[in-house]
């Protein structure tokens, strides 16, 4: 699939708003402006040229996940600096955020659907992201906002059968889903599903707490899409580690910034010199 050329423009102080007044509510939400057309098309290129050196290196690959994909890619890397999503990270966090997670999954068609519910690439049932709030602290049985989730979703999933992200609103205020999997029926939560089946290009925001699930693709279309996530600089990334200085050589001090930068440990809480600056131009301005 190619984009065509489209506007975009960053949020503005009533779109956050919005946004943030339903991710409150709802525990997810979708942006008001579709990715810009050369961002979409390099990302898709970037995904195509990984799965297809996967795919030649073993015969046996189908759908694909790469975890931590930022490193793999400039345009993973471009993704990252989204704008908006930028923003809707520094309503979340305030300065001092950095990259969570980044990950793409290219799925096949998948004709055995119980196959394809065993590849944890192909699909995935329901569950919230970690923390495991069994593990870690609880205020009244919920988990709160540890990081903020992007969905970017590259390929036309409105004929309704690419395996669309799944979400129940307002789940991300409930007790932790896998705690309660023997009890769990979706039919239960029917008034409240949402299936994302969006045109190409739309992104969604959602808490990682939110219970969500993806079903596995049944079309013939190969569905495509980016994960990226934020949190507070006090959080390790979950799927990287911090670089080395070298590595971040040649990169703008955002990007740094996001990547992890080597500073001194109590740096990573309490900003010392440029450190509350660095992401300022995500701020709010008056309009």
């Amino acid at each position: 699939m190619t984009f065509t050329q489209q506007e975009t423009t960053r949020l503005t102080n009533d779109e956050r708003d919005q946004l943030n007044a339903q991710l409150a509510r709802d525990g997810f939400a979708v942006l008001p402006h579709k990715l810009p057309a050369d961002l979409a098309n390099d990302v898709i290129g970037a995904i195509d040229r990984i799965t297809a050196e996967q795919r030649q290196s073993n015969r046996s690959v189908q759908s694909v996940k790469l975890h931590n994909c930022v490193d793999h890619d400039p345009a993973f890397r471009r993704l990252m600096m989204y704008e908006p999503a930028l923003q809707l990270a520094y309503d979340a966090f305030g300065p001092m955020f950095h990259l969570n997670q980044s990950n793409f999954i290219s799925r096949v068609q998948e004709a055995d659907q119980d196959a394809a519910k065993k590849d944890f690439a192909a699909s995935i049932d329901w569950h919230a992201d970690g923390p495991r709030p069994g593990l870690f602290p609880r205020v009244d049985g919920m988990m709160g906002l540890h990081y903020l989730k992007f969905g970017y979703f590259l390929t036309d999933l409105t004929h309704g059968t690419g395996g669309a992200l799944q979400v129940i609103r307002g789940t991300h205020r409930h007790e932790e889903l896998d705690g309660n999997k023997k009890n769990f029926n979706v039919a239960d939560y029917a008034d409240d599903l949402v299936e994302f089946n969006v045109e190409a290009g739309t992104v969604v925001v959602f808490h990682q707490a939110l219970w969500h699930a993806a079903m596995p693709n049944q079309s013939e279309v190969e569905r495509k899409n980016v994960y990226i996530s934020y949190c507070p600089t006090w959080m390790r990334p979950v799927d990287r580690d911090f670089p080395a200085a070298a590595d971040l050589e040649n990169l703008s001090a955002e990007e740094r910034w996001l990547l992890g930068e080597p500073r001194p440990a109590m740096r990573w809480w309490i900003p010392q010199g440029d450190d509350a600056s660095r992401m300022a131009r995500f701020a709010r301005k008056p309009e």
